[in-house]
């Protein structure tokens, strides 16, 4: 009698790079809160008011600032199953640029908001931390290159990849509103610039921010997207 057998991705350069770095962060971050010191978000962790101090690192930090195992577990087999195909399909280097990108981008615009209309506030000083935002962000891209592919709500309720981001965008609208109003917003910014570098992808700037791969014809970098027969998926290359 033949058995399915379940077999994992392979686990891709820049993501073990990311699980390798959290990982070292959640651990150092739980040793200094076993002994009392300080916490390792208020230092990894991405604010306004950090990062008008002067701690630009946090732009590039806050993902790594994990503080709960449970989260820290699903996000990382998010990015290993998620992200590792997506780098497999893209290429290591655009792969790494479309996380930079994201990454960067929403911790400008969500600094700047809050310098703009919360400076003083509590929003204004709370960090964003965590790989959610990175999370949302490649399933904003997975979907919108595989919108038919099944994705399972709450690992029982099978559906579209699309439909199933199109749920997780209202859950962060009702939290944004409701309840967590930082980390809410800071996702759905993450899940909005993943959709924008998606849908703009072969406009020359964004082909020239991603950095493509090297033309054997003509030496240059370029980037240009690859449609199958099927429908979808289409992906760079």
């Amino acid at each position: 009698m033949s058995q399915v057998q379940f077999q994992a991705p392979k686990l891709t350069l820049v993501n073990k790079v990311i699980l390798s770095l959290t990982a070292g962060c959640f651990i150092l971050g739980a040793i200094l809160k076993a002994i009392g010191a300080f916490s390792l978000v208020k230092v990894l962790g991405l604010s306004g008011s950090g990062l008008f101090s002067g701690l630009i690192y946090q732009l590039v930090s806050y993902p790594f600032a994990e503080t709960e195992l449970m989260a820290f577990l699903f996000n990382s087999l998010l990015i290993w199953f998620i992200g590792s195909e997506l780098e497999v399909q893209w290429g290591s280097k655009i792969y790494f640029r479309f996380l930079l990108l994201t990454v960067v981008g929403v911790g400008l615009v969500f600094s700047f908001v809050g310098l703009i209309f919360f400076f003083g506030t509590p929003f204004f000083a709370t960090p964003i931390h965590g790989l959610s935002g990175i999370n949302l962000a490649l399933l904003i891209a997975y979907a919108n290159l595989y919108p038919d592919r099944q994705l399972s709500m709450m690992m029982i309720f099978p559906m579209r990849a699309r439909t199933f981001c199109w749920i997780l965008v209202g859950i962060e609208v009702y939290m944004g509103i409701f309840s967590s109003l930082a980390t809410s917003w800071a996702h759905l910014l993450a899940m909005g610039f993943s959709y924008l570098i998606i849908q703009f992808q072969t406009r020359p700037f964004m082909r020239k921010v991603l950095n493509a791969t090297w033309s054997k014809k003509n030496g240059k970098k370029h980037l240009y997207v690859v449609k199958d027969d099927q429908k979808p998926p289409k992906y760079w290359q």
